[in-house]
């Protein structure tokens, strides 16, 4: 079965201009779609400015919830007027960093690592979340030190992988992380159907030869009821500094969901 998107580096000869010419043809015959993987700084600010430049419409909710499936479904409909987090691959930080904002991020990194060590966590979960959560960091200052002429969906980003820490830096009046800031909650009624879901994942991946060592279904329902509690109050806060918030369900009819999201990207828009 073929995926439903290709993947290619930005094209830097003839042959291979060549070669993405007969990959396009192809594509069209067969309906699917061609994507870079990530682009220049350089290349994204020279697109023409969207009404949606300065905002980011983040995805929040526990892992393995489907965030990432309803950002994938909205990407043909909204890349006119939003970046998303695959066009960030081959960015950097603007080289006039704001040093409020890095001491920040910063912070925010740190007293993350701190609360893995405090839990006990093994080395390896400390290593693996630092390689993990440095690319998060990286991307946040990327989008937040550059004037991008669109907006940004994120499907990860900052709040929904470091929750407890935006959390406790939140004060009572909405600082620059807040600022522009748009979430679409995913929830779940049932921490079962989260629970499901991810077993699904670790079999189709043991399946493919992956290895993996899953949290046990203790733990897994453990960390969605602290996760809804986490995100219940981001989504609280959020509201509370008036930026634009849905809370929708995991359970519910997918294309329903679409729709309501692609509503509310409309009233983003009507904001900028």
């Amino acid at each position: 079965m073929l995926a439903q998107k290709i993947y290619l580096g930005n094209a830097g000869n003839k042959t291979l201009s060549s070669k993405t010419a007969v990959i396009k043809k192809l594509l069209g015959v067969t309906g699917l779609e061609l994507n870079q993987r990530g682009r220049k700084t350089a290349e994204l600010c020279a697109l023409p400015r969207c009404p949606t430049a300065g905002w980011i419409v983040e995805f929040i909710g526990t892992q393995g919830i489907g965030k990432t499936t309803l950002s994938n479904s909205l990407h043909k409909t909204l890349r006119k007027n939003w970046f998303f987090r695959s066009d960030l691959g081959q960015t950097g930080p603007s080289p006039a960093v704001s040093k409020a904002l890095e001491n920040l991020h910063r912070e925010i990194y740190f007293l993350k690592l701190k609360r893995l060590y405090e839990e006990n966590a093994d080395a390896w979960k400390i290593l693996t979340a630092g390689r993990q959560m440095s690319r998060v960091i990286s991307e946040s200052l990327t989008i937040l030190n550059n004037d991008f002429p669109r907006g940004f969906v994120l499907d990860e980003s900052l709040f929904k992988n470091f929750h407890h820490e935006v959390l406790a830096l939140a004060g009572d009046a909405p600082g620059p992380l807040w600022a522009q800031r748009a979430f679409i909650y995913l929830r779940t009624r049932d921490p079962e159907f989260v629970v499901a879901r991810y077993q699904g994942r670790v079999a189709e991946r043991a399946e493919r030869g992956m290895l993996q060592v899953p949290p046990s279904d203790a733990e897994l329902r453990n960390r969605i009821e602290q996760d809804n509690d986490l995100f219940d109050a981001i989504t609280q806060k959020a509201q509370a500094f008036d930026c634009p918030v849905i809370v929708l369900y995991a359970e519910d009819d997918t294309q329903e969901n679409i729709r309501t999201i692609l509503e509310f990207e409309e009233t983003v828009r009507s904001r900028a």
